[in-house]
């Protein structure tokens, strides 16, 4: 891009298009506005401030390197081209962030300062569940408070970085801890930065989701978790989880309830009791942000245990990643689990006759005089189908193999491997059965794959192993 002779075009920095930015935030418009116009109208701002400067940093400067240069969520390091807004469009992986501030009117805030500006990327918003992202882009206040809790007076350098509070641009608290040379915000770890002529741009790959109440205010508040509220609700736990605290919970979406079979989610509903040891065996006493949590187990207010497992800057509860993580309340925090935890409802024939939809496997398991092993020390990996499984098979195939305890035992050891793998340690490759047959496992956009097989639910927990549900029976090819 060429930009005209300044002496032959005098200009502000702000001007006409400040003019543009304040009637296109004012325009009665749909919530959802199109964020390509944002960014294209933030550019436009950028380039203009830049070409009425005298300040030689705030030259618009391209590359094909820059142009194309691949991006992590946390990696990612601006060039500094001018104040906090041209600083953070230079890294093309903030149009979200810039969509959002154009809408909420924070533009002309930003260019003031000096500011510390925590900016979540693209592949941080995406992280969020659509209908929280939505509900939030949706209530222009909540837009703002949003992302002011993102903005810090005044500049802190990362030499000037250490652990304690800052309060933000919102008047919200964030907390700053650090780990192993490691700098958290809020348990979100603290990416690269660069320094603007108005302050300085670290880069977040989480979204610093604020306090917005206790942990039931949070629930009902954000789209998504209308089956969890209505479950504390009949468990008669909303008074313990609005009370002081502090508390940790591993929150599932609906989609997660959803997963499960319906016979199953009837059964925990029918059973007040059974329905509080599941809700509860989702929470801890006291708040751990995920950079706080130990690899190894910890105890549930259930008073069972959970295991948290690191790989890949993945935090996994129980071999369930957390999808969302460190969303703040008033009394704790919440990570929001894709699936549901199952406690050890004992061993694993005890969960399979105790959780509905597996009549016919019991049924087998014990016609092949294979109860006493299942029900041993262990540990075992079962993968088990449900009933409709087996019914689902040709008659011929089933009864072949019913009439034959030889095959039977071939065809239900098949199901089994020897040690507790939950998803998040199953490796994609041949894993080898107790019949001494392999099994193949695969993994596509988070769902894994016995022999072609999905799980259905994952993780299923016993005193002597783990329990995946399949939808199909495995059959080995001899």
């Amino acid at each position: 891009m060429v930009l005209s002779d300044r002496a032959e075009r005098p200009c502000s920095p702000y001007g006409a298009v400040t003019s543009v930015a304040n009637v296109f935030v004012n325009r009665q418009s749909p919530p959802h506005r199109s964020i390509r116009r944002a960014v294209a109208l933030l550019s436009l701002f950028a380039f203009a401030a830049a070409a009425c400067s005298d300040d030689k940093n705030d030259a618009v400067t391209t590359s094909s390197a820059a142009a194309t240069q691949e991006t992590t969520a946390t990696t990612e390091t601006p060039l500094p081209m001018g104040d906090l807004v041209a600083t953070a469009l230079t890294g093309h992986v903030f149009t979200q962030l810039a969509g959002m501030a154009v809408n909420a009117g924070l533009v002309e805030t930003l260019r003031g300062g000096p500011f510390t500006v925590f900016a979540p990327t693209d592949a941080a918003f995406g992280k969020l569940p659509l209908d929280v992202l939505h509900a939030v882009e949706d209530n222009a206040e909540m837009v703002k408070s949003v992302l002011l809790h993102h903005v810090v007076p005044g500049t802190i350098t990362p030499e000037q970085m250490a652990a304690g509070e800052l309060t933000s641009a919102a008047g919200t608290t964030l907390t700053v801890t650090e780990s192993d040379g490691m700098f958290y915000i809020d348990g979100n770890a603290i990416g690269a930065g660069v320094e603007a002529t108005n302050g300085y741009v670290y880069v977040m790959g989480d979204v610093l989701v604020p306090a917005l109440g206790d942990i039931i205010d949070v629930a009902t508040t954000l789209p998504g978790f209308e089956t969890l509220a209505a479950l504390v609700t009949q468990a008669d736990l909303i008074d313990t989880l609005k009370g002081e605290g502090p508390f940790t919970v591993f929150a599932p979406a609906d989609p997660a309830f959803a997963a499960l079979p319906a016979a199953i989610v009837d059964t925990v509903t029918g059973d007040d009791a059974l329905l509080a040891t599941v809700l509860t065996h989702h929470v801890i006493a006291g708040k751990y942000n995920l950079d706080q949590l130990p690899e190894g187990t910890i105890t549930t207010v259930a008073g069972d245990d959970l295991t948290i497992t690191k790989i890949d800057g993945v935090t996994y509860i129980d071999g369930n990643a957390v999808t969302v993580q460190n969303v703040q309340a008033t009394n704790g925090v919440i990570h929001v689990m894709s699936n549901v935890l199952v406690p050890a409802l004992g061993d694993i024939i005890d969960v399979a006759t105790t959780l509905p939809g597996f009549t016919t496997l019991a049924s087998l398991v014990t016609q092949a005089d294979l109860i006493d092993t299942l029900k041993g020390e262990g540990p075992f990996t079962v993968f088990a189908p449900v009933d409709d499984a087996f019914d689902a098979l040709d008659p011929a195939t089933l009864n072949a193999v019913l009439a034959d305890p030889e095959l039977l035992a071939t065809v239900l050891t098949y199901h089994v491997i020897a040690g507790k793998l939950t998803t998040d340690q199953l490796v994609e490759g041949t894993i080898t059965t107790v019949a001494g047959v392999d099994l193949t496992v695969t993994k596509v956009d988070g769902v894994t794959y016995i022999d072609g097989n999905p799980i259905l639910v994952q993780n299923v927990q016993a005193t002597n192993g783990v329990i995946h549900v399949l939808g199909a029976v495995l059959v080995p090819e001899s």
